[in-house]
């Protein structure tokens, strides 16, 4: 993972003038040399003459081999494809796609957590990022919007991601989720899909070497930090507050050892939202929100198709943009997503979040504001002003999981669950937004990108979605939506942003309180990015 603006406030001492980071576009992506196929009678058997002679003919049509690994949702199977002539998968791909029996082919392909974490083991404070923006200008105003809704227990927000850990600060929140992981090196837990959703960890041991050529690593317990900024137990006198006080949260495990595999993921996400997926059973409280905060690539049509069919089933998607510094990455480009970028307190983009016109909004997610990255012969080498952080459960174990702790994070992967559990306080408000409602009032509602920033300059217009959360503004928004015709959300931002009201004002004396508990938290050891 990118963690381009990393620094400690000590740098700011002597600080040369800062430069902006030069964007890059998406990392290529890493395939699995498996392909994700729908036919075009729409069968998924398996081993019948039938499907035995369509096979067949497919191979003497396209000159490849197939065997079928499983089936997968929306009748689709995933299918080993050899190839003699050495064509790239996306190649491999086109060639199925033109045989007529074949009504999309997809490589499979890895995904990775959209996370980075601070290096800097010096911070003494704990940010306001929740508060006020009179106090912090990147704030997200939830301590306005907690006095309109805490949330309800009606809604349940799906964590597309490692999976969970029992930590006390989270644990009475949860609902049961599902294992998709479907390959034994990745889940690490030594069995398949299952429905123990627990994190067992996903370190990469000594010795060993990732698809992307990563090596040995510690276990990031992803899952349970993005949970933990949804809905860690709140005003309990421990631990940290969550977005939403009593929405439920559905742990869906995903990513394991290396990262997650596409067609593992496309399932998770189905199951979460209520649609069917072949050989697990039925979701028995389907989510109304779907957070993902891992991705790679390009949207395919296997992720579009995904999203579409939630969209249609009323459910919501969000998802990170992703921490390349560059170019926003599936599943957060496909239409019909609610991208989610990053800024610092300082309500300028982070140095490590990709942009794009797929954005429609920035959330906290700590790092250092692209204008305040110090570079030093094209390396970023400090920051110009204290970072800013995210405060998320973990644990300590750098394998298997030993003490429960607390940790700063960084990384759009906790900006996305920030707008997640917003979007669930909406639903609290008013049950009948769709998903178009949602994104149109989070869009509506936002407070411009600071002047002078990273976002509001003319070549990056449109980037950065329509400006910085604002929770207590969308939720007054909430109860009378705009009418849009559409339960597409539509992942493209017209940029700019519309100021939304609410863009400040004094705490409620409980919920200074509250944010004062959670300054006065203990530090967790700081670990490098898995990725």
């Amino acid at each position: 993972m990118s963690t381009s603006g990393s620094g400690s406030a000590s740098d700011s001492a002597s600080a040369p003038a800062a430069a902006a980071p030069v964007r890059i576009g998406r990392a290529a992506p890493r395939y699995t040399g498996n392909y994700i196929v729908r036919w075009r009678d729409g069968s998924q058997t398996v081993n019948t003459s039938a499907d035995t002679t369509r096979m067949r003919r497919v191979e003497s049509n396209t000159g490849l081999t197939l065997s079928v690994r499983r089936p997968m949702a929306n009748a689709m199977q995933l299918l080993t494809v050899k190839d003699s002539r050495g064509d790239d998968p996306e190649t491999v791909a086109k060639r199925l796609r033109q045989d007529p029996r074949v009504a999309d082919a997809v490589p499979d392909r890895w995904l990775q957590l959209h996370d980075t974490v601070p290096n800097d083991p010096d911070f003494v404070t704990q940010s306001l990022y929740m508060g006020s923006p009179v106090t912090t200008t990147g704030a997200a105003n939830l301590s306005r919007a907690w006095d309109r809704s805490r949330g309800s227990a009606s809604v349940v927000i799906a964590v597309v991601d490692t999976g969970y850990l029992d930590h006390p600060d989270l644990a009475s929140r949860l609902v049961a989720g599902y294992d998709f992981i479907s390959t034994t090196a990745v889940s690490v837990d030594g069995d398949g899909r299952d429905s123990d959703a627990h994190d067992p960890g996903d370190y990469v041991p000594t010795g060993s070497t990732c698809p992307d050529g990563s090596g040995a690593s510690n276990s990031s317990w992803h899952g349970t930090r993005v949970a933990s900024v949804l809905g860690a137990v709140t005003n309990n006198a421990s631990g940290i507050a969550g977005v939403d006080w009593n929405a439920r949260i559905q742990p869906v495990r995903v990513s394991g050892r290396c990262g997650a595999l596409l067609s593992d993921t496309v399932d998770g996400m189905r199951w979460a939202g209520g649609l069917a997926v072949p050989g697990v059973p039925a979701n028995p409280t389907p989510a109304k929100v779907v957070n993902v905060s891992l991705g790679g690539g390009t949207c395919s049509s296997i992720e579009q198709q995904a999203v579409n069919d939630l969209n249609t089933a009323g459910v919501i998607v969000v998802a990170a943009a992703g921490n390349s510094a560059g170019a926003v990455e599936a599943p957060a480009d496909c239409t019909g997503v609610i991208a989610v970028t990053a800024h610092a307190n300082d309500g300028e983009n982070a140095s490590f979040a990709n942009v794009g016109p797929q954005v429609a909004i920035s959330a906290p997610g700590g790092g250092c504001g692209n204008s305040k990255v110090i570079v030093s012969n094209n390396v970023a080498t400090g920051c110009a002003t204290t970072q800013s952080f995210i405060r998320t459960l973990s644990n300590a174990g750098t394998a298997g999981p030993t003490t429960d702790n607390i940790i700063n994070s960084q990384g759009t992967s906790f900006s996305a669950p920030m707008v997640s559990g917003v979007v669930s306080l909406m639903l609290a408000v008013n049950p009948a937004l769709t998903p178009a409602q949602v994104t149109s009032v989070l869009k509506s509602t936002a407070r411009p990108h600071p002047a002078g920033t990273y976002c509001t300059r003319s070549d990056n217009s449109g980037k950065c979605g329509a400006g910085l959360l604002d929770a207590d503004a969308a939720l007054a928004a909430a109860p009378n939506p705009p009418s849009t015709g559409s339960t597409s959300t539509g992942g493209a931002s017209s940029g700019g942003g519309d100021s939304g009201g609410g863009g400040g004002g004094a705490f409620s004396p409980w919920s200074a309180a509250l944010l004062l508990a959670i300054g006065l938290v203990g530090f967790g050891t700081r670990r490098r990015a898995l990725r």
